[in-house]
């Protein structure tokens, strides 16, 4: 019985964490969009006093999506090399690899939830470099100088 639920709430977790990393990089690259938009306006580049934060937000937001595209494959090897495990433990004639590029599926585990930290991270400092820029850039549209 305990098996039972240790194993359903493996797989929410793992489908949690699916979902957290479509989320981080379908809003990263939304993200990226809208300042590229921006970008290509006149208006916005000619007055943007911020021009540094705003460059920074693009880079960040490429950044997260680019690790959370990287913890989804190391997330895959991990899964693969894990499955590979478990059959070398009920087959002992199984030959297969259990690394991949020298590390092993803990190795893989444990950089996934790193990349995934960080993509995390690097959306969180782009979307508040984003934001600031652009309400730096409209203030004085609003009233605020």
């Amino acid at each position: 019985m305990s098996r039972e639920r240790y194993n359903r709430w493996q797989g929410l977790a793992i489908g949690q964490m699916s979902v957290a990393v479509a989320l981080i990089s379908g809003l990263s690259l939304a993200g990226l969009g809208a300042g590229l938009t921006l970008v290509q306006s006149d208006t916005f580049v000619r007055g943007l006093t911020f021009r540094r934060g705003f460059a920074g937000s693009m880079i960040a937001l490429l950044l997260a999506a680019l690790l959370s595209w990287s913890s989804v494959v190391t997330r895959t090897l991990d899964f693969r090399l894990t499955a590979r495990k478990v059959r070398k433990d009920n087959d002992p004639a199984y030959k297969r690899s259990l690394t991949f590029l020298w590390i092993g599926p803990r190795g893989y585990g444990r950089l996934t939830w790193f990349l995934f930290w960080s993509a995390c991270l690097g959306f969180a400092t782009g979307l508040v470099l984003l934001v600031v820029s652009v309400a730096l850039r409209y203030s004085s549209a609003f009233g605020f100088s």
